[in-house]
């Protein structure tokens, strides 16, 4: 597979969790508050939106869930395949 510069695992990462973040603050959450209702853990939030921890499906559900989104969008759907 040939690897795209200009668009590479990290910038996903990064463009998921901006995006939890920007919806996250949009819906009035705090990462506490988020925290409490998705039963995981402030610092783990903080790192996702940062876009330095992989969430793994379970936990984008449960971000969701709490958010009263669907996990669809959390992602660019520019860049979807």
């Amino acid at each position: 597979m040939k690897k795209n510069n200009s668009y590479n695992f990290e910038t996903f990462r990064c463009g998921v969790g901006k995006q939890i973040q920007k919806i996250r603050k949009a819906k009035k959450y705090t990462q506490e508050s988020l925290a409490a209702v998705s039963g995981l853990d402030r610092v783990a939030i903080g790192y996702i939106e940062q876009g330095k921890r992989s969430p793994k499906l379970r936990t984008l559900y449960q971000i969701a869930q709490s958010l009263q989104v669907n996990v669809s969008e959390f992602f660019d759907k520019s860049h979807i395949i």
